[in-house]
């Protein structure tokens, strides 16, 4: 079965970007630009594999940002030239000929679905796909002193942008090519179309742009506000379950509840699971990865963590990006303790972490009156609804 790939270079200097190190660490509304290019790739479930190249003295860094949106996703060393680091990030992939990979700069934040989808249909259509843009700018050719000599018909010519979109087994025999005659292309069409065979455009977008400079930058952060001037409004679900072993401590809203039985939640943090729904609904709603990605429970550093101190780190990302908690409402299932004698200090806990009013968080519980697991006794559930507003 054909699948697709996503290959990132990821190793360009900042130096007309105003920053002395890699300009895909910079920030865009709170994240960094490298996050946000990863993420447009990493929640489409049509890719397999995302592999980021990036030069050796970022590596480390670069794993640190990638593995907390995407940490399936490898990161390698790149090489001198972008053109060297795509070939050595096509090297890196696990994957048939016949399969597809996407070349797409990280630089490239603001790549939208549309346009991915518009490249997987032109490669299903043509072979490969390039997105790219109509020159609208009249264009003059210029002598060495800035004099024009002439204009330029602009009337069929693109400019190109990326993902580019090729079988994987082409692409590689088009690097090894390029490599053996030391020839130096401007992006993977070029090397492509140096084999003789055609390069098909696809629609992409003036949104599409790459970051080089600060005004670019400008431009970006203008594009990822509000479409309007007032209130932007997002509400966002989460669910957390979690079973009840022997031995274990019971945490609920921050707040340790004796138990009869002696059971508590079981899990990699302290299973506190209305926590965790909570911060489910502040990520779904902020459109961040949830706290599977975020806290993976493969990661000792979370062992017995403290899940008021995941739900801090949850908040300060979405305040990173500009949106601030209106409300929350959650709900707890359980047959067993009664949750109505700490609620009140779970409210505490939580209205004060994420800086609301109190008459802002609604905290349930109830049973599920003797059904199913949950009926059974055998665990403890929660769902949590958040709404987030941005802007005046």
């Amino acid at each position: 079965m054909t699948k697709m790939h996503a290959v990132i270079p990821a190793a360009g200097l900042g130096a007309r970007f105003s920053t002395n190190g890699n300009k895909v660490f910079a920030s865009l509304s709170g994240r960094p630009m490298l996050e946000m290019t990863v993420d447009a790739f990493r929640r489409r479930s049509e890719f397999a594999s995302i592999v980021v190249v990036t030069g050796e003295d970022d590596l480390s860094r670069c794993r640190e940002i990638v593995k907390a949106i995407a940490p399936e996703a490898h990161v390698v060393r790149g090489g001198a030239t972008r053109q060297e680091s795509v070939r050595l990030g096509l090297t890196a992939l696990d994957g048939a000929d016949d399969d597809i990979v996407f070349v797409h700069d990280g630089a490239r934040p603001l790549v939208s679905d549309a346009i991915i989808d518009r490249c997987i249909e032109g490669q299903r259509r043509n072979g490969n796909a390039v997105a790219a843009i109509p020159v609208v700018d009249t264009l003059k050719l210029a002598a060495p002193d800035q004099t024009v000599e002439r204009n330029i018909d602009r009337e069929r010519l693109w400019a190109v942008q990326t993902p580019q979109v090729f079988p994987l087994g082409l692409l590689r025999e088009a690097h090894a090519s390029a490599w053996k005659a030391n020839f130096l292309g401007t992006d993977e069409a070029s090397l492509v179309e140096r084999l003789g065979i055609p390069v098909h455009l696809v629609e992409g977008s003036s949104t599409n742009l790459k970051i080089t400079r600060a005004e670019d930058a400008a431009v970006a952060e203008a594009l990822l506000r509000p479409a309007r001037s007032g209130a932007q409004m997002r509400v966002g679900f989460g669910y957390d379950i979690h079973r009840l072993e022997f031995g274990r401590r019971l945490v609920l809203g921050g707040v340790e509840i004796p138990t009869t039985d002696g059971r508590g939640l079981d899990g990699h943090s302290d299973a506190d699971v209305l926590l965790h729904a909570i911060c489910d609904s502040l990520l779904g709603a902020a459109g961040l990865p949830d706290i599977g990605h975020l806290f993976p429970n493969t990661d000792p550093a979370y062992a017995g963590a403290d899940s008021m101190t995941l739900l801090a780190e949850v908040f300060r990302r979405v305040r990173e990006l500009g949106w601030r908690v209106q409300n929350v409402d959650a709900t707890i299932v359980a047959e067993a303790p009664k949750i109505g004698p700490y609620t009140a200090q779970m409210r505490n806990n939580i209205v004060q972490l994420l800086e609301i009013e109190p008459s802002c968080l609604g905290i349930k519980a109830t049973t599920n009156e003797g059904l199913g697991s949950l009926g059974q006794g055998l665990g403890i559930a929660a769902q949590a609804v958040a709404c987030l507003c941005q802007g005046d």
